[in-house]
């Protein structure tokens, strides 16, 4: 009886948390006001960037930025260097464009410290975080900036992207990024957005503090942060960038591993889980969106384990034979790269790797074991 309920209860949360919960969101969303903004909003823009070792990509990034119809006069770069000791500084020391400033932390401390360096430097009003391979499109920052004007509005997360630097492997992380926007766009009509994209969001410089530098998502910890203080986030798909990345899912796996150790490492500095009543929604809806996610590859050890147990049963005994057909055709496209171009057996492959990551991500946060510092996936 026990293990029943353990499957059951187990099959019916992965459901809910992949199919369910969009489900919800698309049947709710509609009813939802759209969220007021102001196009012509341009209010002093700080861009920052954390840079380590990205001499192949800062040029074209300052470049890029600056060259957006965003007006020149309310826009400000800041490139800070987290330690690079390759070309990166020398790069961007030479833009003799005075919006363009370099910061040196003269040490490998971590993004979240490149981040706090360079706070008491940013003279806008809106703070524009980005990474250095992500490329804005001209009108970016005018539609991330736009939604400010409500204030309501706290944080602006854009569009990324991801355009494959090899076809070695399908782009898995393109569908899966297709399937987070659609929920991230429903959670924004709705009511706001759980977290935000790392390669490019805005927020209100009056909101951003000291972030701890030891940890890892300090785009989570900041979109949190936000989301306590009683404002929205928005998800805007018009605010567009590209970011090139390889298709490999042992690279995705990497950094799935660091989201999900951040993502337990954050739990504890979340102001609202100690409040729920704050916000109830918002809660249920961090709940549903990131941690049943974060615990769905628990979740999926429970229910095979329990199936295992179910087995000498005719109707649990097929249930068990689709869950090992399904592992097994991921562990065939892991053991046979051919195969992980194959339609049939990548979405295994792919889902069982994400899942796998959250459960390696979790004893590396209980070991402390993954570094604050961000290593780069192979270019």
């Amino acid at each position: 009886m026990l293990n029943e309920w353990l499957l059951w209860l187990s099959l019916g949360a992965v459901f809910y948390t992949y199919a369910g919960y969009p489900l919800l969101l698309a049947l709710a969303a509609p009813r939802a006001r759209e969220p007021s903004s102001a196009p012509q909003h341009r209010p002093q823009v700080t861009v920052i960037v954390a840079a380590y070792n990205e001499e192949r990509f800062i040029g074209d990034k300052i470049t890029t930025t600056l060259a957006g119809d965003y007006p020149a006069e309310r826009l400000q770069l800041i490139v800070v260097s987290d330690g690079s000791d390759d070309r990166t500084e020398a790069i961007v020391a030479g833009f003799r464009d005075p919006r363009v400033q370099l910061l040196r932390s003269g040490r490998r401390g971590g993004k979240a410290a490149a981040l706090n360096l360079a706070r008491p430097h940013a003279r806008g009003e809106v703070l524009v975080y980005s990474d250095a391979n992500v490329m804005f499109r001209p009108d970016a920052l005018a539609r991330l900036v736009e939604h400010f004007a409500d204030p309501r509005c706290g944080l602006v997360s854009g569009r990324v992207e991801l355009q494959s630097m090899d076809d070695e492997e399908p782009l898995g992380e393109g569908a899966y990024m297709r399937y987070e926007r659609f929920v991230c766009a429903k959670e924004s009509a709705l009511h706001s957005m759980v977290g935000t994209d790392g390669g490019m969001f805005a927020v209100r410089a009056e909101l951003v503090g000291q972030v701890p530098e030891h940890l890892i998502l300090d785009d989570f910890y900041i979109a949190m942060g936000v989301a306590a203080h009683g404002y929205r986030l928005r998800y805007e798909p018009r605010a567009q960038a590209v970011e090139k990345v390889p298709a490999r899912v042992s690279q995705e796996f990497r950094r799935k591993v660091r989201i999900a150790a951040g993502g337990f490492q954050v739990l504890g500095h979340m102001a609202l889980l100690r409040r729920p009543w704050r916000a109830p929604l918002f809660v249920a809806m961090f709940v549903s969106h990131k941690l049943l996610r974060w615990l769905s590859g628990f979740v999926l050890l429970t229910a095979l384990a329990a199936n295992v147990a179910l087995a000498d049963r005719s109707g649990y005994a097929l249930l068990l034979a689709l869950q090992a057909g399904g592992y097994g055709a991921a562990l065939g496209a892991q053991l046979a790269r051919p195969l992980r171009r194959h339609p049939l057996f990548y979405p295994f492959y792919y889902f069982a790797a994400i899942n796998l990551a959250c459960v390696v991500g979790f004893f590396r946060f209980l070991r402390q074991r993954q570094p604050a510092a961000w290593q780069r996936v192979d270019r």
